[in-house]
């Protein structure tokens, strides 16, 4: 049962936490600013797989916590979700240039915040276990030469986006980073925490496919009506594509 190490001054938020995290089979312990968690990390540095920390705290921030334990190889393996009660385009390049893995706005709504939890776990195991070492030996996203990680990045992804160019069923289309920040998007404007339920699908599809077949899944389609939903986890980035209905004369 993966350990979720709570980082926030108010007890109200730590309790309601704490409650919805242990009603999903998900334990937790907590930590009253980023001082009182770094001590905890420090007397266990293997005993959490996920951090879930406020932004605003006295003493160090939730930003300059995440920006510590990235910087630390002990701990820069841990994912960091950082919540918020103002989520808005500041927090959010602050939250991505400090490499948390997701932003929750407060008050959190359960629909919300499990979604987001389990992703960022399943996606952090996952790494893990490619890696093939414990967590507190293998810092994440050991990198590869930039010039040779971009070029496969892009090659990837321009190789997707052209099985879907005048695809004529497409309707939508958003491309995010891993972090699931968006870097562009076509169509309509999608829901702000689309990232997180991409993020979701794909790395429950991804641990289920080791588990039951052995192999990771990367691509998962969720189909709805006469619509579908296809959601592609590539090196550097989630793929969004939504497809309408079939029109009259375009089948076989």
């Amino acid at each position: 049962m993966p350990d979720i190490l709570i980082v926030d001054d108010s007890i109200s938020v730590r309790k309601a936490l704490e409650i919805t995290l242990r009603n999903h089979t998900l334990s937790s312990a907590s930590a009253v600013s980023a001082e009182d968690a770094l001590d905890v990390l420090g007397r266990a540095p293997s005993d959490y797989d996920l951090l879930m920390v406020d932004v605003i705290m006295p003493g160090l921030s939730g930003v300059e916590l995440c920006e510590q334990l990235k910087a630390d190889p002990r701990y820069a393996h841990l994912p960091v979700i950082l919540m918020s009660g103002n989520v808005d385009d500041e927090v959010r390049e602050q939250a991505q240039s400090v490499g948390a893995s997701g932003l929750l706005k407060k008050p959190f709504r359960s629909e919300e915040l499990i979604p987001m939890v389990q992703g960022v776990l399943a996606d952090h195991r996952a790494r893990q276990a490619e890696a093939g070492a414990p967590p507190v030996e293998a810092p994440q996203d050991e990198p590869l030469p930039a010039a040779s990680m971009n070029m496969a990045a892009l090659s990837a992804l321009s190789d997707l986006l052209q099985t879907y160019e005048d695809h004529p069923r497409v309707r939508d289309v958003v491309i995010l980073d891993r972090g699931g920040q968006p870097i562009k998007q076509t169509g309509h404007v999608l829901p702000e925490n689309i990232q997180m339920f991409a993020r979701f699908f794909t790395n429950t599809a991804g641990v289920l496919g080791k588990q039951m077949l052995g192999e990771d899944i990367r691509d998962v389609t969720i189909r709805y009506g006469n619509h579908e939903m296809v959601i592609h986890s590539l090196p550097e980035n989630f793929v969004i594509v939504l497809m309408g209905a079939e029109r009259p004369g375009l089948q076989a």
